[in-house]
């Protein structure tokens, strides 16, 4: 079996599932992984959903957007950053990102904030932490919501303390390729009792029994509930509820995910030392920043996407390891194109897209250093010898 899925205590946690016993009944998987993201993170509250992306949306809903309301965000991710506002009938509008870090830049979110502005999502990119003491200093004075898509960055640090500790409400994912994953899934944590409620309630349904802390439907359902006049709904909502085969899976793999993260820093470590010295420019770890290492990212010299599918090319003949391209950026994409912002934003995020076709995102989730070091390797003769 492969040990990403069998280090912990998972095939343990999921026979407890499969098994219905009267442990797993009245202490729920889903819960157990709540209050453990709470004690990591030093926070009052946690809701595990079925997806970072369902997250993303229910802390939206939670923050207030509505219809007509701007969100702003960084065109240098994964596009459901600004597609999940305009699903909501919201507006995205987009901030250049830094250079050196390709993290979104407080003054680019400081020039487009209007009267319409409801939150900011920034993104801590690759599993950088993103300017937070700036970001949030911007969000307390124009009294926005931050919403912070941390998917990529468990775990990463900020002047001493855990990313996810100071936005209003952050959403991680347990997407197959993150530091801990059950295949698909994500979790809200939030220091805000009425954020962390209205999260709760759009993610299971608009269940009234949903409260802040916890859902007594998550392993059954309570027999007073079903009477034939029982009241369900006292607000609206999805079905974006974890499930306890998969919260058995993440929580065997939290309780491992120091040691989990801490092997992708020390595949960066291999990272640095080959690409030192080249033409190729890691993003850039600030003093006081501690990153996760999502991915191992660099801003290759090749501003041309020929020469950039000739090293990719190159580098696999060679019997070297796949490595990803950055997306093409939020407002590039055929939809956003289709309504209408490419022609507002082109030319808006210079930086962006600037370094986005020449961006090279290098594994970190291999399963031992060894395995690591042998690609590293590779790499490292590619960049020697390519021409």
């Amino acid at each position: 079996m492969d040990p990403k899925w069998t280090s912990g205590n998972e095939l343990e946690y999921l026979k407890s599932v499969l098994s219905n016993s009267k442990d797993v009944k009245e202490n729920p998987f889903t819960l157990r992984l709540e209050e453990a993201f709470c004690k990591k993170y030093g926070v009052k509250y946690a809701i595990a959903i079925n997806s970072g992306t369902s997250g993303l949306h229910a802390a939206l809903i939670a923050a207030g957007v509505q219809p007509g309301d701007e969100v702003i965000t960084t065109p240098f991710t994964v596009l459901v950053d600004s597609s999940v506002p305009v699903i909501m009938g919201a507006k995205p509008v987009f901030a250049d990102i830094e250079k050196d870090t390709h993290n979104i830049d407080p003054d680019s979110i400081e020039k487009v904030i209007t009267e319409k502005t409801k939150a900011i999502i920034p993104v801590s990119h690759d599993g950088l932490p993103y300017d937070i003491d700036n970001v949030k200093k911007i969000a307390d004075e124009h009294d926005l919501i931050v919403v912070e898509d941390n998917a990529q960055a468990m775990l990463a640090e900020y002047k001493g303390r855990l990313v996810g500790q100071d936005a209003h409400i952050t959403m991680f994912s347990f997407e197959r390729t993150k530091h801990v994953s059950c295949g698909e899934g994500g979790m809200l944590i939030t220091n805000n009792e009425e954020l962390a409620t209205k999260a709760r309630k759009f993610a299971g349904m608009g269940f009234k029994n949903l409260s802040a802390s916890a859902s007594d439907l998550v392993a059954g359902v309570p027999l007073e509930y079903q009477t034939p006049n029982y009241e369900r709904n006292d607000e609206v909502g999805l079905n974006y509820r974890f499930n306890e085969f998969l919260a058995a899976i993440t929580l065997a793999q939290f309780e491992r995910v120091d040691e989990l993260v801490q092997i992708r820093r020390d595949i960066a470590k291999l990272y640095d030392k080959i690409f030192a010295g080249t033409k190729f420019i890691p993003q850039k770890v600030p003093e006081g920043y501690v990153s996760s290492y999502f991915t191992y990212a660099v801003e290759s010299p090749y501003s041309d996407i020929t020469q950039w599918k000739k090293f990719h090319d190159y580098h696999i003949e060679n019997g070297g390891d796949d490595f990803y391209a950055a997306m093409i950026l939020g407002y590039e994409e055929p939809i956003m194109k289709k309504l209408g912002y490419y022609e507002k934003y082109k030319g808006k995020c210079p930086v962006a897209e600037e370094i986005q076709p020449k961006m090279m995102q290098f594994k970190t989730n291999y399963r031992t250093i060894d395995e690591a070091q042998e690609q590293i390797e590779k790499l490292k003769t590619s960049l020697e010898n390519f021409v």
